[in-house]
């Protein structure tokens, strides 16, 4: 009986892995590798297991998943009937998880399927407990268009990078994203920054981006700014989407006068940071904004574009960051510098 893998790659490397594949275990004849369809995905089938370990040393390999069972016209009661089964072989008294993955167009989504499945094997297995984020064991549904495989795989193979780390969405869920429109004569250059910030705000997923103004401003540089941050916003979700495991939240914009905003937020248990190189090092206030960074209930972060933000906003904020001394930052990079300057304490 053949036995079947699926491996990942990057994308584009599925190639190379293949035919590095072929030249490591040329002396087995029936060795099988082949293209599977997608980007960044080997199919194989052998006469024989192969030795895993060598596999790894294959750095263009990402992960090896040895199919235990397979099924043609995958449901979703069909899958997880066959993850109940194959928990059998996850050892006693241990964590796991359900992971799915799938290539083409399906009548179910990931995430229906890994809670069906979920269901079925703490039925099945009383001794086992779920764990999400740093299971000991993960069931592997990898779906083909109308082909999919089922396997085990040990939780470190994919959830190392995650282990010992917090969710740093436990910071930016809370994070409303403030940033003074950026003005210039180029509109191609307008939008190529307003892409980037949005690109930027959607990637940490954070509560909201609020455009601010703090003088009046032409309807046509509006336009051009606010669609360059709806295609980044755009462009990075469907990145996500791809990525993620899980439902990712789309980031809502809102348009608001600065002054009128600030006199809005300032009240309750509302945090006020505002980036520029008058404000003081991180380093001086690391304990004090920790501490405040758990216990506001929303954080609202101010960047400058290719001005400022006006010296009279300073009153208002909880805290004025200089987060780079000496250094001046391209208006698209101000997001990212400030969250994970956040992150990091």
């Amino acid at each position: 009986m053949s036995v079947k893998y699926v491996i990942t790659t990057q994308r584009g490397m599925e190639r190379i892995a293949s035919s590095l594949i072929e030249e490591l275990f040329g002396g087995e004849p029936s060795l099988k590798p082949k293209i599977g369809g997608y980007e960044g995905l080997i199919l194989m089938e052998t006469e024989e297991e192969l030795n895993e370990e060598l596999l790894k040393s294959i750095p263009e390999i990402e992960k090896i998943v040895k199919i235990r069972k397979e099924v043609e016209n995958p449901s979703t009661e069909t899958l997880a009937e066959i993850c109940r089964e194959i928990s059998s072989e996850i050892p006693q008294n241990s964590t796991f998880a359900v992971r799915v993955k799938r290539r083409g167009k399906h009548n179910f989504t990931s995430k229906d399927l890994e809670t069906l499945a979920g269901e079925l094997v703490l039925k099945e297995r009383e001794d086992l407990r779920v764990n999400l984020s740093n299971p000991d064991y993960v069931i592997m549904v990898e779906i083909i268009d109308n082909w999919a495989g089922i396997g085990v795989i040990k939780g470190e193979e994919i959830y190392k990078k995650k282990i010992g780390k917090r969710d740093s969405r436990e910071i930016t869920e809370k994070i409303t994203l403030v940033q003074l429109i950026y003005e210039a004569e180029d509109l191609r250059g307008v939008e190529r920054v307003a892409s980037s910030i949005g690109r930027s705000a959607q990637a940490f997923e954070v509560k909201k981006l609020i455009i601010v103004f703090d003088s009046p401003i032409s309807a046509k540089k509006l336009e051009v700014f606010l669609r360059g941050i709806e295609d980044g916003i755009s462009s990075r979700r469907e990145i996500q989407e791809r990525s993620y495991g899980r439902k990712v939240k789309k980031v809502p914009v809102f348009i608001y006068e600065i002054y009128q905003l600030l006199r809005d937020i300032r009240k309750g248990r509302n945090l006020i940071i505002i980036t520029d190189p008058r404000g003081k090092k991180l380093d001086e206030v690391r304990e004090e904004l920790k501490e405040r960074i758990y216990k506001s209930k929303d954080i609202y972060i101010f960047n400058g574009s290719n001005k400022g933000i006006p010296s009279g906003c300073f009153r208002f904020a909880d805290f004025v960051l200089d987060l780079a001394p000496h250094i001046t930052y391209p208006t698209d990079q101000a997001i990212t510098a400030s969250i994970i300057s956040l992150l990091n304490l």
